[in-house]
């Protein structure tokens, strides 16, 4: 069922914004019109959208009011500005790009761990967290609501794909240069990803600790759902996408691993088909699929902890969030892919 809306994806060429038109085109609310959007420099012309090649415009020559919402999905340093001129012509807007999260007055919002948060919404923007929080939130949020809640300790394994379509590209290059006993591309990754990992997302400060690690701490805060201190390692992976994570829940009793595991299914969580290594959740496994995957559920061999296994496709899933927040915004039928 389309709907007569015209919704604009700010970014439409990324590997973000590729996703969320996929995600839009097979929403039970789909917009007639879809507004492809981008920046001057992009080389990609067209993108296919309901079977048809949709042009793509220069995102700063667009009139944004013509729009019934615009989802941003540009990298970080040009989406504030296309999100705040969407605001200021009285366009709803979803910003998963990262640009918005860090503003106290836009709203983070995951659809299906804090709806509350939509269902009370008078803000002209709201914000999807990083895929990073997204990951952590996906498991902590159901646990934290059945009285399961402690400190914190997280490692993050993050895919190329976390600095989008150009992150990508990138680690391709990379590989077929070392391959080829060539000097690999390292303008996105300035230390080399290809064979390799990356301790920190970058330099770290005096304390050992990093901008994006904070961020990720923050993220979590606001959604409400750590009911203790936060600590999270980013690590870099030679992925090209899907987000891992190993998650440790200090608590002073652990609960029964099969109720556990309850809790998580029915919030949301996706539990592995069947027993054994082959079906742990891991990036190429989970790819095109929305959601978080859990596997490994056990207790620490301190006696007061539970250790989770992450896995979760990092643009699918950012891309589902977007598109059902939007259609809260909206108020129009479901939005999940």
């Amino acid at each position: 069922m389309s709907t007569d809306l015209r919704v604009g994806v700010a970014g439409a060429t990324g590997a973000l914004g590729a996703e969320v038109i996929r995600v839009l085109d097979r929403a039970t609310w789909r917009p007639e019109v879809l507004v492809a959007l981008a920046r001057a420099s992009t080389a990609t012309s067209h993108v296919e959208y309901g079977g048809e090649r949709v042009p793509v415009d220069d995102v700063a020559d667009e009139a944004l009011d013509g729009l019934d919402a615009l989802i941003v999905a540009l990298p970080m340093p040009a989406a504030r500005g296309v999100g705040e001129a969407a605001v200021a012509a009285g366009v709803p807007v979803i910003d998963c790009s990262g640009s918005l999260a860090s503003d106290p007055g836009v709203p983070l919002v995951v659809p299906w761990l804090n709806p509350e948060a939509l269902l009370r919404i008078s803000h002209a923007a709201v914000s999807v967290p990083g895929p990073e929080a997204l990951l952590l939130a996906s498991a902590l949020a159901p646990l934290a609501r059945a009285g399961i809640a402690g400190a914190v300790d997280a490692v993050v394994l993050a895919p190329a794909s976390v600095q989008g379509r150009a992150g990508i590209d990138e680690l391709s290059r990379q590989v077929i240069a070392l391959f080829n006993s060539a000097a690999p591309p390292r303008k996105i990754f300035e230390h080399g990803l290809a064979f390799d990992l990356l301790p920190a997302p970058c330099s770290p400060d005096a304390g050992g600790g990093t901008e994006r690690e904070a961020r990720v701490v923050e993220q979590l805060g606001r959604l409400g759902i750590a009911g203790g201190p936060v600590e999270v390692t980013w690590v870099g992976v030679p992925v090209f996408s899907g987000i891992s994570a190993s998650l440790t829940l200090r608590i002073p009793s652990p609960p029964d691993l099969a109720l556990v595991q309850k809790i998580l299914e029915g919030g949301g969580v996706v539990l592995p088909e069947a027993p054994g290594l082959r079906y742990l959740p891991r990036p190429r496994r989970v790819e095109g699929k929305a959601f978080a995957h859990v596997g490994r559920v056990r207790h620490g061999a301190d006696g007061a902890s539970l250790r989770l296994w992450l896995s979760m496709d990092n643009l699918r899933t950012t891309a589902t969030a977007a598109v059902a927040a939007a259609a809260v915004l909206l108020r129009v039928g479901g939005g999940q892919g």
